[in-house]
C-alpha cells in the first residue's frame, strides 16, 4: 500500500511505468487493487489515470514538462500517495514562464452556443499542443454526452477534427502526450501549430446536436521552444448557478507572470450578449483573489489602463494580477449581475 521510490524523480522528457506489485507484505498472498490518478485526494487532475486494477498490470506516462506531479491511489486515498519530480532538461530548456494549460468549462448549446476557445501562439517556432474536448467523465450531472471537437485557424479554416479520440488517425500521439482524455468518446486533437502571434480556435459542439457542460483544454507539449501560449479567450452563453463560464489557466516556469483577466460582454456585436458580466479571480484552492463587476471603479484601475487592453465598455470587467509560477492553477469566472444571463467572452491575457 505505498508507491516506491517516493517520489520519483525523472528527467523532463523521461517517462514513467508504474509496476502493480503480487502482494504486500503483511497481507499474504492477497491481490491489492490500486490506481495512479493525478493529483491530491481532496483535487484530482486530468494529467493521467490509470483506473483501479489489481496485479497483474502495469501503466506508463511520459512528463513532457518540467514540474510537481502529485498522484495518489483511489482506493487509499490519504494512505497512498507520491510525486513525479521532473527536472528540466538542460540548456535546451526555456525558462522563462508561459501559460502552460489553458482550459474552459460551459453549457454547450448549439448554434452560435457552442464552446469557442480561441489562443494565440507567440514567438518563431512552431508549436506543438493537444487540444481536448471532455464531457462524458465530467464528475457531475448535466455533462456533455458526446463532444466533437474542431481546431481552426485565424481565417477560419478547419485544421482539424475529432469526435472520439481513440479513432484519431494520430492516436499514438494523443497517448504518447500522457494527456489522452479519459473516456474513448471524448475527443482531442495533437497538432503543431506555426507561431509569429497566430490565432487558433476549438470549437466544442455535441454530436447530433447534443447538449451539456464541457470542457475544451490546450496544453502547451513542448516548453523547448521560444514559442508559447500567449493568451486564451473564450465566448460561451453565460447562465446562472454551475452553468456560468469558468476558464482555467496553469503558469509554469520559474518566475511571476503579469496577466490581465476580462470579462466582455455589451461590447459584443451579436444578439444576445451579457448587459453586464462580473468577474472572480480565484487560485487553485479555490480562495478568491481578486473581484471586478465595472472595470472603471477596480482599484487597480491604472494597472488596467497601462495594460492598453482596458475593456472598451465601462460595464465590463477586468482584472490586473502578478500570479506566482511553478505549475500553479487558476480560475476565472464569470457571471452576470443580479442572475442575468447572455453571451460572454472571458480573456487571459500575458503582459510585459
Amino acid at each position: 500500500m505505498s508507491f516506491s521510490p517516493d517520489p520519483v524523480e525523472i528527467n523532463q522528457g523521461d517517462t514513467v511505468k508504474w509496476v502493480w506489485s503480487a502482494s504486500s507484505s503483511g497481507y499474504g498472498s492477497v491481490r491489492m487493487p490500486h490506481s495512479v490518478t493525478s493529483g491530491t485526494p481532496s483535487q484530482s487532475t486530468d494529467l493521467f489515470n490509470s483506473e483501479i486494477h489489481y496485479y497483474p498490470y502495469s501503466f506508463q506516462v511520459s512528463f513532457p514538462n518540467a514540474g510537481s506531479f502529485p498522484y495518489f491511489c483511489m482506493v487509499h486515498g490519504a494512505m497512498m500517495t507520491s510525486s513525479v519530480e521532473v527536472t528540466a532538461a538542460g540548456p535546451t530548456a526555456t525558462p522563462t514562464t508561459s501559460l502552460g494549460n489553458i482550459s474552459t468549462r460551459l453549457p454547450v448549446q448549439t448554434e452560435d452556443n457552442v464552446l469557442i476557445a480561441g489562443f494565440i501562439v507567440t514567438g518563431t517556432q512552431p508549436k506543438k499542443v493537444i487540444v481536448r474536448g471532455i464531457g462524458p467523465s465530467l464528475p457531475f450531472s448535466g455533462a456533455l454526452a458526446d463532444p466533437f471537437l474542431e481546431l481552426h485557424d485565424s481565417s477560419g479554416q478547419l485544421l482539424e477534427s475529432n469526435d472520439n479520440w481513440i479513432d484519431s488517425s494520430n492516436k499514438q500521439a494523443i497517448i504518447d502526450s500522457a494527456l489522452r482524455p479519459p473516456n474513448d468518446i471524448e475527443s482531442a486533437i495533437v497538432r503543431t501549430l506555426p507561431a509569429n502571434g497566430a490565432g487558433y480556435t476549438a470549437i466544442l459542439r455535441g454530436v447530433n446536436n447534443g447538449t451539456g457542460i464541457g470542457v475544451v483544454e490546450a496544453y502547451d507539449l513542448d516548453r523547448t521552444v521560444d514559442s508559447k501560449l500567449a493568451n486564451i479567450s473564450t465566448r460561451g452563453l453565460v447562465q446562472t448557478g454551475d452553468n456560468v463560464l469558468i476558464a482555467g489557466v496553469i503558469v509554469v516556469g520559474d518566475s511571476s507572470q503579469n496577466v490581465i483577466v476580462r470579462a466582455i460582454g455589451p461590447s459584443l456585436s451579436l444578439p444576445g450578449k451579457m448587459a453586464d458580466p462580473t468577474l472572480e479571480l480565484r487560485d487553485g484552492n479555490g480562495a478568491l483573489l481578486e473581484a471586478n463587476d465595472n472595470w472603471g471603479d477596480s482599484p487597480n484601475k491604472q494597472a488596467i489602463v497601462d495594460s492598453a487592453i482596458a475593456p472598451s465598455n465601462p460595464l465590463e470587467s477586468a482584472i490586473v494580477r502578478t500570479l506566482p509560477a511553478n505549475n500553479a492553477a487558476y480560475t476565472a469566472i464569470v457571471r452576470g449581475v443580479n442572475n442575468t444571463i447572455g453571451i460572454a467572452v472571458v480573456e487571459v491575457y500575458q503582459l510585459q
